[in-house]
């Protein structure tokens, strides 16, 4: 977006949409207890240069995705910020946001008040355990969602920014399908959206399309060829120049 589309780009909200539908009352689409330390903890976005920090799901959109319909979405802390707040020039803002349904938040509510979302070690029978890992040992396994898994994901970004001194937006996103995914590799579209972005960046890396030395993120690099490849292996992208935006 930025090599292209603005001069300097002011705002941006990252959107996590997954539309699909497993048929269990509760259960995570990656690692429980990756997934709910994430949506249980405070949330926090990056302005004017520094974080303001939120309560856990505290700030909830509604936003009307294309190929997925109207969800409710809740604003989280997620590691990309961290470096894109840095590394955007002319950044004021960016947030991200991933949709819940209601009732794996009623679940999650009631998991979190008797406490087995806790990371805190407990005796039962003479044995130290933690009670989020428990869970996650009798939770369905995320990799065996896929094959029942119907519906479609929408990821993308929503950018406001300016081209050419005029102040300009700009959706980028791409919508993934879980059937069509597990029928290609057999798992879920919220593993195949996770994996096939970093498989293109370790080729790139590998094959020396990106090559400095030293460490360096992934917007530090020519988006270029990391774009092409996307379309190529399995997550074309699109675009919207008057998307709907953010409150």
């Amino acid at each position: 977006a930025l090599k292209h589309e603005f001069d300097e780009i002011n705002y941006i909200d990252i959107l996590d949409c997954n539309g699909g539908d497993h048929g269990y009352p509760f259960a995570t689409n990656f690692n429980p207890e990756i997934n709910i330390r994430e949506v249980s903890a405070n949330g926090s976005y990056w302005e004017d240069g520094k974080w303001v920090e939120t309560k856990p799901m505290e700030i909830k959109k509604e936003y009307d995705f294309k190929g997925v319909g109207k969800k409710d979405m809740y604003l989280l802390h997620h590691e990309e910020l961290e470096s894109l707040g840095i590394h955007i020039p002319g950044i004021k803002r960016i947030r991200f946001f991933m949709t819940f349904g209601q009732s794996y938040l009623t679940h999650l509510k009631c998991l979190e008040n008797v406490g087995m979302t806790s990371i805190e070690p407990i005796m039962y029978e003479g044995k130290e355990i933690v009670p989020l890992q428990f869970l996650k040992a009798v939770l369905p396994d995320p990799a065996s969602l896929g094959e029942r898994t119907v519906g479609k994901t929408n990821i993308g970004c929503i950018f406001i920014g300016k081209k050419d001194g005029k102040e300009k937006t700009y959706h980028l996103y791409n919508i993934c399908d879980h059937q069509e995914c597990y029928k290609e590799v057999g798992s879920q579209a919220i593993s195949y959206t996770t994996g096939v972005p970093a498989m293109i960046g370790a080729m790139l890396v590998m094959n020396g399309t990106w090559s400095k030395a030293g460490v360096y993120n992934i917007e530090e690099f020519d988006p270029d060829p990391f774009m092409d490849a996307l379309n190529q292996f399995g997550l074309p992208w699109e675009e919207d120049h008057d998307p709907v935006l953010v409150d």
